[in-house]
């Protein structure tokens, strides 16, 4: 007889002398054993290793192993990677405004920074900061001017005699 599940089972015979004889069964399963681990990794810590085995991807994944009884243990791992998260910081400032802080970092000079942070998550953070540096603009204005044009009137100023002057103004860009 085949026999599908755990149970008593009983079967009546006839012995050599011709008697019944009832032989029974009495058979136990020992059920498979399964577990499942939920891990969720950085993306910087893959391959991820689990039971001898190495993943490189998020998904679902099953081993079967032996249990101490000798049956089948099939564990499943439900692997989530969370990815690193990027941002760029696009920044124009003017020579002037040197040096540039971003981050905790102090900037002289124009280029593309990268810093490596932590997440929320606790995962890498890659924020990279593009820093253009507008130079001052300058100008010399060569005049002269008759005394009696005096005075002469030059970005708003007014001036009453010969000499080298400056202003600072603010450019367009």
């Amino acid at each position: 007889n085949n026999y599908t599940q755990a149970g008593t089972y009983s079967v009546t015979l006839t012995s050599q002398a011709g008697c019944d004889s009832v032989a029974t069964l009495i058979l136990a399963v020992t059920p498979t054993v399964t577990s499942t681990t939920n891990k969720t990794v950085c993306a910087t810590q893959l391959p991820y290793q689990w039971n001898g085995q190495s993943y490189g991807s998020a998904g679902t994944y099953s081993v079967t192993l032996q249990s101490q009884s000798g049956c089948d243990s099939v564990a499943t791992l439900v692997l989530s990677v969370t990815p690193t998260v990027t941002s760029t910081t696009n920044k124009t400032v003017c020579n002037t405004q040197l040096p540039y802080s971003w981050n905790g970092n102090n900037y002289s000079q124009a280029g593309t920074y990268s810093v490596t942070l932590q997440s929320q998550s606790g995962c890498d953070s890659v924020a990279t900061l593009v820093l253009i540096v507008t130079p001052t603009v300058t100008s010399t204005t060569n005049k002269t001017v008759c005394n009696t044009q005096l005075p002469y009137q030059w970005n708003n100023q007014s001036y009453g005699s010969a000499g080298t002057y400056s202003v600072t103004l603010t450019s367009q860009s």
